[in-house]
């Protein structure tokens, strides 16, 4: 999924403190970069960055995110602008992640497809901003998650709304042809509307057979909101990539994942965050909702690491900056020690996105890195005030 990028030119970083987030130990390090890429030596030319007293890691990932997005968006203000506007702020939101540490941003459901055309852009270094992965616009059925009937978007194409398996074929097909590097699918009900259930699938077998025989066909993974059990252990039987939220997800569901390779990204403030909902007047019955699905939710986070299940991080709220960080303090709410929770938010984002499993620089790694003051096994806040980003090679933010 690593896509085409313009040549970048040679940086070395002398003297960090690496952290392999696989062990938590860290080791000294000289760091060489080149046309987006870290190589095994020095090429002998380019900048050179005294790294000396920082601490260097693989950036992090935020899995799930809509950058343009306005949950829950009371006034209903983005049924009504055109996607120029609703482009010009996912921008602003990619930037400001970028300049927080969050070198890769996965969007799974986006107006327009316009996760893709910045994606495009920040790889081509046409502008500077992190790695972006995209689903373009995500597939829901009639009345399936997502829908706020009678709220409509008026200028912007949202998901496709497909019904049966010659529209989930097309639905596949065409997101494909647009380039996007995933498809994402609402598999069940969630928090957003007040007429579905968490855990209740929304696809027929049939529709949901098609679609992962159509993807899996052309060699795309495939992301699914996923509340319930049953919805779960369909989907990743089919070759599901990876569940997201899984808010009620029991022993039996992670055992399946964990066997078949299906990652969880559990965006687990979504229920834990209790003091953002009510800073931000969600509905009552989301608010209300989410307070119900916290334990449960807390409980199948757990289910999954006990199974062995590949988690990695995604905070679903905007700003990505900020509610990602923020994430990371919840899931160490949750019962992720500090560890697994900085493994998941870099490493386990790198690999769920295609982009190798290493948690050291090797060479050949993507060069998406980030410095920071402090050691982060010691200290999360750090990791929100980075002293250098590098995204695709580049340099795209130095304090």
């Amino acid at each position: 999924m690593s896509g085409a990028h313009a040549p970048t030119p040679p940086l070395r970083i002398r003297g960090v403190s690496w952290l392999d987030t696989a062990t938590g130990e860290s080791q000294e390090r000289d760091l060489f970069i080149q046309d987006g890429a870290i190589l095994a030596g020095d090429s002998g030319a380019g900048r050179t960055v005294d790294g000396s007293g920082l601490h260097a890691m693989f950036g992090m990932w935020d899995c799930h995110a809509h950058a343009g997005g306005l949950m829950y968006d009371p006034d209903a203000t983005g049924y009504f602008e055109a996607a120029p506007d609703r482009t010009i702020r996912a921008g602003e939101n990619f930037r400001q992640a970028a300049e927080m540490g969050v070198t890769g941003v996965r969007c799974v459901d986006e107006a327009d497809d316009l996760d893709l055309a910045w994606g495009r852009a920040y790889a081509a270094g046409t502008t500077l901003g992190p790695r972006v992965t995209g689903a373009g616009r995500g597939v829901r059925t009639t009345g399936g998650h997502g829908t706020a009937f009678p709220r409509v978007y008026t200028q912007m194409g949202a998901e496709l709304v497909v019904d049966g398996p010659d529209a989930m074929a097309r639905a596949v097909r065409r997101q494909v042809e647009r380039g996007a590097h995933w498809i994402k699918i609402m598999l069940t009900g969630g928090l957003y509307s007040p007429f579905e259930a968490a855990d209740e699938g929304q696809f027929t077998e049939t529709e949901l057979a098609t679609l992962m025989e159509v993807a899996n066909q052309r060699h795309i993974p495939v992301a699914a909101h996923c509340g319930g059990n049953e919805p779960a252990i369909a989907f990743s039987e089919l070759g599901g990539r990876s569940i997201e939220h899984g808010y009620m997800l029991d022993e039996r569901a992670a055992e399946v994942m964990a066997r078949n390779g299906t990652w969880l990204v559990p965006t687990i403030g979504v229920t834990h965050d209790q003091e953002y909902i009510q800073s931000q007047g969600w509905p009552e019955h989301a608010a209300n909702r989410s307070q119900e699905l916290m334990p449960v939710h807390a409980a199948a986070l757990q289910a999954c690491i006990e199974a062995g299940v590949r988690i990695a991080v995604g905070a679903d709220l905007n700003p990505i900056g900020p509610r990602f960080h923020r994430e990371l303090e919840m899931l160490e709410r949750a019962g992720m020690d500090r560890r697994s929770v900085l493994h998941a938010a870099s490493v386990g984002g790198r690999s769920l996105n295609g982009f190798g499993d290493a948690s050291t620089p090797d060479p050949g790694s993507v060069a998406d890195l980030i410095l920071v003051e402090e050691n982060p096994m010691s200290s999360l806040e750090t990791l929100r005030e980075p002293v250098l980003v590098v995204t695709h090679g580049r340099v795209v933010y130095r304090r």
